[in-house]
C-alpha cells in the first residue's frame, strides 16, 4: 500500500479545510486515476471543473504513473489578469 501526500491550494484548501490531504492505493496510480479518486473521496470537489494535478512542479498526463514520494499537488481553476 502506499500513500501519496498531496498539497492543497486555493479553493481546493478552502473547501477541504486543510493544506494536505493523504491518499492510500494498491499498486501504481496514474495522475487521471488519482484525480478520480479525489474526486470520489471528497465530493467537495466534484463541480471544480478544472483541476490539474502537479507532480514534481509539471503537469504530466493523465497517464503518467506518480510516486509516492513525488511532490503532488491539486491545482483548482485559476484565473489572471
Amino acid at each position: 500500500m502506499s500513500t501519496y501526500h498531496i498539497l492543497l491550494f486555493g479553493i481546493c484548501r478552502d473547501l477541504l479545510k486543510s493544506s494536505t490531504i493523504s491518499i492510500e492505493k494498491e499498486g501504481s496510480v496514474t495522475v487521471g486515476e488519482m484525480l478520480q479518486t479525489l474526486r470520489s473521496k471528497h465530493p467537495a470537489l466534484e463541480n471544480l471543473p478544472s483541476l490539474r494535478l502537479a507532480a514534481e512542479h509539471r503537469f504530466p498526463e493523465p497517464d503518467f504513473i506518480l510516486s509516492e514520494t513525488m511532490e503532488i499537488a491539486l491545482i483548482p481553476p485559476v484565473s489572471g489578469g
